[in-house]
């Protein structure tokens, strides 16, 4: 993929001199922050109301045959959905103890550092109180470990078969790996969010402008690949990395074939923070206002408020027309009675369509979108 050049990137470009990598672990652990009863009713619902197991196969029988193919499928696996049950449950544990290894590093550190506390025993009991769904989130997801409850408190499980292989969480380089991964992964949240498709050199270039390790595009690439295994919020095609929000290859050629042919903008490291949290600035004036706005109104079917926001964050990104943002407001039951109300929505909405960055203006705001000649 080629894309325009700024006057800046064409020059000698200096590495920005922070004190500290843009994406510490204080900063991501922030965004990980869940209220504390959505917590818990997460971890009830993926708990497993059996009696534990110390197997591999004993844990993944208590599985349906359909959890089982979709988990096999996560691993690599391409199971025949006409395969008897057993036949699945062996197929997965086998692919769950032979990838174990390969997947560890590219799992987030918090995780890693709950996976430490299994080292030399199979299990450990907590009070719910004391566990975060992001301590587990993607152990639980790829059978690495399971997660029971039983009277007041939960039992995880980490398989017999996987006891041993914990002795990688004593090296060193391991977790120097894995915490490289991590920032990488943030940086391709961050700058989905920012531009919804970014090829791998763009990629590199705001990553050594702000980071200490230098890190060539294919190198970016190797990582990504592996990264884009285990996690949920972009995915990876040849040298392009996309925003989950396109959910197949059509879609992300018809988005390419609108998008102006300006230079990418330049996020600072503060705008690398704020879009790894949300594709929009939920800080900016306009967003607050619209949220306030929102918040006076019920939604009839249990939706939030936050998630209608998300959609509409998400049309203002997009360039969505007005219909469709008022077909959007339907399909959540929001319903507006008097003419003053609508007024006062269509104000907010365009102030916000205003001062979101826009991706088929590779993240620029409307009026700061600079044209250019096609290279």
């Amino acid at each position: 993929m080629c894309y325009i050049k700024s006057m800046e990137e064409k020059k000698t470009r200096r590495r920005e001199l922070y004190p500290t990598t843009v994406f510490t672990k204080e900063v991501i652990e922030s965004v990980l922050v869940i209220d504390p009863s959505l917590d818990l009713d997460l971890l009830n619902n993926i708990a497993l109301k059996k009696r534990p197991e110390r197997s591999l196969e004993g844990n993944l029988n208590h599985f349906t045959k359909k959890d089982l193919l979709e988990l096999g499928e996560d691993l690599g696996l391409q199971i025949p959905s006409s395969q008897k049950k057993g036949e699945v449950v062996q197929a997965v544990a086998q692919q769950i103890e032979g990838e174990f290894s390969k997947l560890l590093p590219y799992f987030p550190v918090k995780n890693l550092e709950f996976l430490a506390r299994f080292r030399g025993k199979g299990s450990v009991k907590i009070n719910p109180n004391k566990l975060s769904f992001h301590d587990i989130s993607h152990l639980q997801n790829f059978g690495f470990i399971f997660l029971y409850k039983g009277g007041s408190a939960f039992t995880l499980v980490t398989p017999t078969e996987l006891i041993d292989k914990l002795e990688i969480l004593s090296d060193l380089n391991f977790w120097k790996g894995a915490e490289l991964n991590q920032r990488i992964d943030a940086y391709a949240i961050a700058l989905t969010n920012l531009y919804g498709v970014l090829d791998i050199d763009q990629f590199a270039i705001v990553w050594n402008r702000f980071e200490s390790e230098t890190l060539t595009p294919a190198m970016i690439q190797d990582e990504l690949h592996a990264l884009g295994r285990v996690q949920y919020y972009w995915w990876i095609l040849d040298e392009l990395v996309i925003s989950s929000y396109f959910k197949s290859i059509d879609e992300v050629e018809l988005f390419l074939d609108n998008v102006k042919q300006v230079a990418y903008y330049a996020p600072s490291r503060e705008d690398l923070i704020t879009y790894f949290k949300t594709p929009y600035d939920d800080q900016s004036p306009a967003a607050s206002a619209m949220i306030e706005f929102l918040s006076g109104y019920r939604l009839p079917a249990g939706e939030q408020i936050e998630e209608l926001m998300g959609e509409i964050s998400d049309a203002c990104i997009m360039g969505e027309r007005m219909q469709d943002v008022f077909n959007l407001l339907n399909e959540y039951g929001l319903l507006f009675n008097e003419m003053e109300e609508i007024d006062r929505f269509t104000e907010l909405f365009a102030q916000m369509n205003q001062s979101c960055r826009k991706w088929e203006l590779r993240g620029h705001l409307p009026e700061t979108a600079k044209k250019g000649k096609t290279s």
